[in-house]
C-alpha cells in the first residue's frame, strides 16, 4: 500500500449541508457558544485514510459487507454494501445448488485472484473550520484504479464515532476547480451550510440540488437546469432507446435521497460557485411481454438474482442509488454533473 501524502497539505475548508441536528458532545464552548475548529488535524486525517485504504483491500476481495460498512456510509456505503452481498448471496447460492462454473466465473472477475488493491499517491487534504456535529474533511487523491481524482469525503457524527466515507467523486484532473481560499490567513476553504443564506447566489441551491435533478429526469429534460452529458441527455435518450425493445418496458420514478446520511455537501470554488456531492434514488420496473422469461429477456446475472426479494414471473423491480458530484455556478447558469455512481441496492421480483 503506498499513501504518500504531501507535506504542504491543503486544509481547505468543506461544510456539509445536512439536516440532521448537530449534538454537542466533544465539542469545545467558549462563552456559551460552539467554537468553530478544525473537523480533523492533518495526522488524523492521514491515519483515517490510510485505514480505509487497508479495511477497502480487505473487504472488497473477501465480499464482506459487514466490514465495509466500518468504513463507508451513505451512497456510497449502500452501494458498496449491496454489491457484495448480491456476490457472497450469489456464491452461497451456487455452492447449495452445487454449481462450481458460477463460483468460478465470480471468483474469477472479483476474487482475492482478480482484485487489485488500492494504492492512493498525491493526497491532499481538505479539512474544514466547523462547530458542532456532524463533521467532515475530505481527502483528494490521484489512484492507480482509475485517471480521475478521488475526491473522498469522510464524516463522523460525534468524537466516538469513526470516521467513514460517505461520498466517493471521481473527477479529471482538468475539470476540477479551484476551492475558494477564506481571507485568514489559515488556508481554509469557504464552505456552504444547508442554513442561511450562504448557497442563495447559487443557480441551484446545495439542498435543492438532489430534488432539481430528480425533477429533471422525471420531466424527460425540458428544464434547462444541467448540462447536456453523459448523466443528463445521454441518460434519457438511453432510456428511450431501451424501451424501443418489444420484450420489454421499463417505468422510472426518480426521488430525491431521504436521510441524514444521503445529505449533501458543498465546497465554495474560487469563482463564486460551488462542488457539490448530492444524492438520488431512482426506481425502475422492468416488464416483460407475456409468455417471455423475465430472467432470460433481461439477463438477469446470478448476483442479481441473490439481491432478489420474490420470484421474477412477469417483471423486475429495481432500486438504485447514485450520488453525483456537480459544479454549481454563482448566479444563472447550468449545472454541470462531473462525476456519477450507481448501484442497486434492492431487486424485487414478481
Amino acid at each position: 500500500m503506498r499513501l504518500r501524502a504531501r507535506l504542504s497539505t491543503t486544509v481547505a475548508g468543506l461544510t456539509a449541508v445536512l439536516t440532521l441536528t448537530a449534538t454537542l458532545s466533544g465539542c469545545m464552548t467558549v462563552h456559551g457558544e460552539e467554537a468553530i475548529v478544525p473537523a480533523a488535524d492533518t495526522e488524523e486525517a492521514q491515519d483515517v485514510l490510510e485505514h480505509y485504504v487497508e479495511v477497502y483491500n480487505e473487504a472488497k476481495p473477501a465480499n464482506d459487507s459487514e466490514l465495509n460498512a466500518t468504513i463507508e456510509v451513505g451512497g456510497l456505503g449502500a452501494i458498496n454494501g449491496a454489491v457484495l452481498d448480491a456476490r457472497a448471496g450469489a456464491i452461497a447460492d451456487a455452492e447449495e445448488q452445487g454449481d462450481q462454473r458460477i463460483i468460478d466465473q465470480i471468483n474469477e472477475a472479483y476474487g482475492p485472484e482478480a482484485f487489485t488493491p488500492l494504492e492512493l499517491e498525491d493526497v491532499r487534504y481538505h479539512i474544514p473550520e466547523q462547530a458542532g456535529w456532524p463533521k467532515f474533511f475530505v481527502a483528494d487523491a490521484q489512484s492507480n484504479l482509475t485517471e480521475n481524482r478521488w475526491l473522498l469525503v469522510f464524516t463522523r457524527n460525534a468524537i466516538d464515532e469513526d470516521w467513514r466515507a460517505s461520498y466517493l467523486g471521481q473527477v479529471p484532473t482538468a475539470q476540477l476547480p479551484e476551492f475558494a481560499e477564506e481571507e485568514n490567513g489559515n488556508g481554509a476553504l469557504v464552505d456552504i451550510p444547508l442554513t442561511g443564506t450562504d448557497g442563495d447566489d447559487l443557480a441551484v441551491a446545495p439542498g435543492e440540488l438532489s430534488a432539481a435533478y430528480a425533477d429533471y429526469l422525471t420531466a424527460g429534460g425540458v428544464d434547462p437546469t444541467f448540462t447536456a452529458g453523459p448523466y443528463t441527455t445521454e441518460a434519457l435518450a438511453n432510456r428511450e432507446a431501451a424501451n424501443s425493445n418489444a420484450a420489454f418496458r421499463t417505468d422510472y420514478i426518480d426521488e430525491p435521497a431521504e436521510g441524514a446520511e444521503y445529505a449533501p455537501v458543498a465546497i465554495r470554488t474560487a469563482d463564486g460557485g460551488a462542488l457539490v456531492f448530492f444524492t438520488t434514488v431512482h426506481n425502475s420496473k422492468q416488464t416483460v411481454a407475456e409468455g417471455e422469461d423475465p430472467v432470460e429477456v433481461l439477463d438477469l446475472d446470478p448476483a442479481s438474482l441473490a439481491l432478489m426479494d420474490g420470484e421474477a414471473r412477469r417483471a423486475v423491480t429495481w432500486q438504485r442509488v447514485a450520488y453525483q458530484v456537480a459544479y454549481v455556478p454563482a448566479g444563472e447558469g447550468q449545472v454541470e454533473i462531473l462525476g456519477q455512481s450507481r448501484g442497486a441496492t434492492s431487486v424485487t421480483g414478481e
